[in-house]
């Protein structure tokens, strides 16, 4: 009897095609469960459950998915997956980044100015998204992947970059101004951004699930040779493949 088949089962998001069909591929006798817009490819992956969502682009998005994928699975952890930008020069396309801190990026408060006074972004203040906490709610900046995946996640093997722990940001932005870019990343220590990534830590916060963000710079500002490029998504896949086997072998979360 396997004794697997009564496991709770790891759940994967990435928010493109790029960024989670080749994750679904890799699934032994896989079937769909859609609900609304969302299919979960159900599977196995050496024998113990996985479960893939492409769950598209944006923080509401990733945030739904995970939300129902949590209803109707109460998975082991969550994994995001896919693709970034580059905040830090010294990252490259190909690099994968283990998000430890986690940073709101799309909640502002600004100050008054009058008509005619233009913007002034690098004085914005950042309120936090509430987060229920015991009987009262707090606003949080940052939260954190699960320090126990991102530990099996170090231990794999990778070629086609560095891996380094790292702060990613996420927002339904897509930052481009280099000036904004580098603030950004002095201020808040980010080394990349996305879209996905908090929104999915807010909701497995809040209901006790452990999940980690795990990104490939697939763009950088930076350097103007390296535009964006979904291929990278595949490369983030096989990286996030290799890392839920040894969580699988190793009984890590069981």
């Amino acid at each position: 009897m396997n004794q697997n088949l009564d496991k709770k089962p790891i759940v994967i998001l990435g928010p493109m095609e790029s960024e989670s069909a080749w994750l679904i591929d890799q699934l032994d006798q896989p079937k769909e469960n859609a609900v609304g817009a969302y299919t979960f490819r159900e599977g196995r992956i050496d024998g113990y459950p996985v479960v893939v969502c492409q769950c598209y682009i944006g923080v509401v998005n990733s945030a739904a998915a995970t939300a129902l994928a949590i209803a109707q699975y109460d998975p082991l952890c969550v994994i995001i997956q896919g693709t970034s930008g580059a905040h830090d020069p010294d990252l490259h396309q190909g690099d994968i980044i283990l998000g430890e801190d986690l940073v709101e990026l799309g909640s502002f408060y600004t100050q008054h100015r009058d008509e005619g006074q233009g913007s002034a972004i690098f004085d914005w203040t950042q309120p936090g998204a509430e987060i229920k906490v015991n009987d009262g709610i707090e606003r949080v900046n940052v939260l954190h992947s699960d320090s126990r995946i991102l530990d099996v996640a170090d231990t794999v093997p990778y070629a086609e970059g560095r891996v380094k722990r790292g702060v990613i940001g996420a927002a339904d932005i897509w930052n481009r101004e280099l000036d904004v870019i580098a603030y950004l990343h002095r201020t808040l220590g980010t080394d990349c951004e996305e879209m996905e990534g908090f929104g999915v830590a807010q909701v497995c916060a809040q209901l006790g699930v452990p999940c980690a963000d795990i990104r490939v710079i697939s763009n950088s500002e930076w350097h103007p040779q390296e535009e964006f490029n979904e291929n990278y998504g595949e490369q983030c896949q096989m990286f996030v493949l290799h890392t839920v086997r040894r969580l699988i072998a190793d009984q890590t979360l069981l």
